[in-house]
């Protein structure tokens, strides 16, 4: 027998909710969801997510039916340089609603409340959103497309060419194709850089922060309390790298790998704008690991236009491939008066990390 579809209740969560949102979000990230939390649960993961940030608690948005969660809608604070000015944000996501309550207006009506509440606390929200949310949020709820992301990847083609041919992957090997594509791909470096690894980041990531600022017209804040908690303080496992020359800190990579599956993802990359040498030491190091650990697909994004950074010019080269389909990044503005976005600036930068959902 169909259970009764009750009549949902629309509010903001509070931190009680959580025991019953966390296990609601679980679809949301298909198989391997399980990969974000790590040795932790899914509570664990959301509770690092909406009660953890230094920036302040998650404004996330609920309907209920009766005891059960139905339908989820959550924002983040970001703080974001926009034009020299640092501006508080909020990104949205967590966009789920139970299959038997879909159709009714309820993600619209969470967009909606969520952000009703944002607009008391900042005057931008954004949104990274799949093929079913953005037809909604840019024809109906006032969202507009500022960007687009090429998702790209990196292959190994003798694990693929195997999968597809059953040729034995030895016997592929030694045609030499992993090779090629690998010196092709991976940048070369010079001595100059030195890469090590790190578990946390200090306080010299503000001062490469100040330095490689103001060469962005938009890019997230990117200090240390920040990237703390983004990859060191987060369940999910990040491993993390950062470049000095002359002793002083120059740059730094993130990368992640599911456990289940040789997948990996170059998740941030920064450094100063026109470093090339800082960025391809960063990449080649962080390829080479996780390759060298068996990896065979590695991805990243980056944008279509308005970048012209080191970061994005080598990621380009170094994880070839772009899928046909684009993803779409979306703003709305919440004030009464606009916050002008830099939209014909090439000066952008951002990362598949930029977004909580990754």
């Amino acid at each position: 027998m169909t259970p009764a579809v009750l009549t949902p209740e629309v509010r903001l969560a509070e931190r009680l909710d959580l025991a019953r949102v966390a296990p609601f979000l679980l679809p949301l990230g298909g198989p391997s969801f399980a990969e974000r939390f790590g040795d932790g649960t899914i509570e664990d993961f959301y509770r690092w997510k909406y009660f953890g940030n230094p920036l302040g608690e998650a404004i996330v948005g609920i309907a209920t039916a009766g005891e059960a969660v139905v339908s989820v809608v959550a924002a983040t604070p970001k703080r974001i340089l926009i034009s020299g000015t640092p501006v508080v944000a909020y990104e949205l996501g967590d966009f789920l609603t139970d299959e038997s309550y879909r159709k009714r207006g309820l993600f619209s009506q969470l967009i909606e409340r969520v952000c009703s509440e944002v607009t008391t606390r900042s005057p931008l929200v954004y949104v990274r959103p799949n093929e079913n949310s953005y037809p909604i949020l840019a024809n109906k709820l006032g969202f507009r497309e500022v960007q687009r992301i090429d998702a790209r990847r990196f292959v190994i083609p003798s694990h693929t060419i195997a999968r597809k041919t059953g040729v034995p992957v030895g016997l592929l090997q030694l045609t030499g194709m992993d090779w090629f594509v690998r010196s092709r791909s991976i940048p070369r470096v010079s001595s100059g850089v030195r890469v090590v690894s790190v578990t946390r980041f200090e306080n010299e990531i503000d001062q490469l922060w100040q330095r490689a600022s103001s060469a962005f017209d938009f890019a997230l804040v990117r200090d240390h309390a920040y990237l703390n908690w983004r990859f060191a303080e987060c369940p999910t496992p990040y491993t993390m790298w950062r470049a000095e020359k002359n002793g002083q800190s120059t740059g730094y990579i993130v990368t992640s790998a599911e456990r289940g599956a040789p997948v990996a993802a170059i998740v941030d990359l920064f450094a100063e704008a026109q470093d090339d040498e800082t960025v391809r030491a960063l990449v080649s190091t962080a390829m080479n690991h996780l390759l060298e650990s068996g990896v065979q697909l590695i991805s990243t994004w980056t944008l279509q236009s308005h970048a012209r950074s080191a970061a994005h010019r080598i990621l380009q080269r170094a994880i070839p491939m772009p899928r046909k389909q684009h993803l779409h990044l979306v703003f709305k503005n919440l004030g009464s008066q606009p916050l002008a976005l830099p939209e014909t600036s090439q000066n952008w930068h951002f990362t598949l990390g930029d977004c909580d959902g990754s």
